[in-house]
């Protein structure tokens, strides 16, 4: 706790936390009272300001890079030091496992959570004083993801500060991940699994299973390889058969754990979801449905279709299988060769349907007429929407002088009794 509290990382980190949550915010607030003047004038466009979607997710979004690109550098700090003083040497002399050891350390990674959860905290509570609206679940679902995210990314510098006997390789490591899981998130195979498309779900306001098991699976996992290489004495041959024993074994839990997916909409507009009285008849459609699109991938109304109505259908339905047809198209602005393109081909139980549309409204009941299914439609209150017009300029007191001014102080007096100390002994 002592050296992570005396690292300069630590608390420059902090400061650059608050310059960055303090502009994104305050531009946030800006676009979204332009926006918002729109939505007043026009009633009707009210439904689309969300502050979750408007305020919050860009915000966070400062978080987010803090987290990725700073917050290893305290990290590899902590448990490097410990490394290149030969202090983990003595420590793993005393009657406690690799596993306390750096257990230990990520329970002093706590309080730099505490600490970074500051600037967004003050966020929330700006918007509030202003007159914003706040969704509770939203923001629990918002924090989740980030806490998540903040515990893999702790972990994976673990890791890398544990393989290498050098803290800027290390440090390269990191970064090389990071970029790997950008890089993963621009992919169409592997986007769905890169850490910033599960942050982002999170961030979205969808709790699901598969977010959290996939976070926690690969945090523990790197957490126990660390604590397995910790010790520097054992043979090689016994490394591997440890390591891969951990991977066999994290392996099949988390494979056991996505089998049975659960998700929950946290969001107060209920985007991942249909009205409950459709929800509960789609549940009920125990054979298989098929989906047939004539879309090709550069086609905008295929990625509305994907983020849509085929994501809600997915979390849903217990058999659902979605082919893409060969549209024969020659680019993306060429002309398709398919006659069908467009369409959208619906079969369940030996009947078939098809539609142009894209909308649930349209979509929904043609899948209850297949499945002969008769809805009655249960009521549910309108989402309107939270339009605000403010200015928040005032909070560049709070982001850009009164946090990066009490972090500094904290940090001049933590490091304050060691450099007299330093002086007292140069005295003598």
């Amino acid at each position: 706790m002592r050296v992570l509290l005396m690292s300069p990382a630590l608390w420059g980190m902090l400061v650059i936390l608050s310059l960055l949550v303090g502009y994104s915010f305050i531009q946030a607030v800006e676009l979204y009272s332009q926006a918002s003047r729109t939505a007043l004038a026009y009633p009707e466009m009210a439904a689309g300001m969300n502050p979750l979607d408007g305020i919050f997710i860009p915000t966070f979004g400062a978080c987010y890079l803090v987290e990725t690109l700073l917050f290893p550098l305290v990290v590899i700090r902590l448990v490097g030091q410990d490394r290149q003083d030969g202090t983990v040497k003595l420590l793993l002399q005393l009657p406690l496992s690799p596993f306390l050891l750096n257990a230990v350390k990520i329970f002093a990674l706590t309080v730099v959570w505490f600490l970074a959860a500051l600037p967004g905290i003050s966020v929330f509570i700006i918007w509030h004083v202003l007159g914003g609206a706040i969704y509770y679940p939203e923001i629990i679902c918002l924090f989740t993801g980030h806490t998540l995210y903040f515990l893999v990314i702790a972990c994976i510098a673990m890791f890398a500060t544990v393989i290498t006997t050098s803290l800027p390789t290390a440090a390269m490591i990191c970064l090389a991940v990071t970029l790997g899981s950008w890089v993963l998130d621009f992919t169409a195979a592997g986007g769905g699994w890169s850490l910033t498309t599960l942050l982002r779900g999170f961030e979205g306001g969808l709790l699901s299973s598969d977010g959290f098991v996939v976070f926690l699976g690969l945090s523990l996992f790197l957490f126990s390889i660390s604590s397995v290489l910790l010790h520097p004495g054992q043979k090689t041959v016994t490394r591997v058969k440890k390591v891969f024993a951990t991977a066999l074994i994290f392996l099949l839990a988390v494979s056991g754990f996505l089998q049975i997916p659960q998700y929950l909409d946290m969001t107060e507009n209920h985007r991942h979801s249909f009205n409950p009285a459709d929800e509960r008849l789609l549940k009920q459609m125990k054979k298989r449905l098929k989906i047939t699109v004539h879309l090709a991938k550069e086609d905008g109304r295929l990625y509305d279709l994907e983020h849509g109505i085929l994501a809600k259908l997915r979390r849903i339905l217990p058999d659902i299988k979605i082919i893409y047809a060969d549209t024969g198209a020659t680019g993306l602005y060429g002309a398709p060769e398919d006659d069908t393109y467009g369409l959208i081909v619906y079969e369940y139980a030996g009947r078939k349907d098809q539609s142009y549309s894209n909308s649930p409204g349209e979509i929904l009941p043609l899948l209850h007429a297949l499945a002969a299914q008769k809805v009655t439609v249960a009521g549910v209150s309108q989402y309107r929407g939270h339009p605000l017009v403010e200015d928040a300029a005032s909070a560049r007191w709070w982001f850009y002088v009164v946090l990066p001014l009490f972090f500094l102080l904290a940090a001049w007096g933590i490091r304050r009794p060691q450099v007299l100390s330093r002086k007292i002994q140069e005295t003598i």
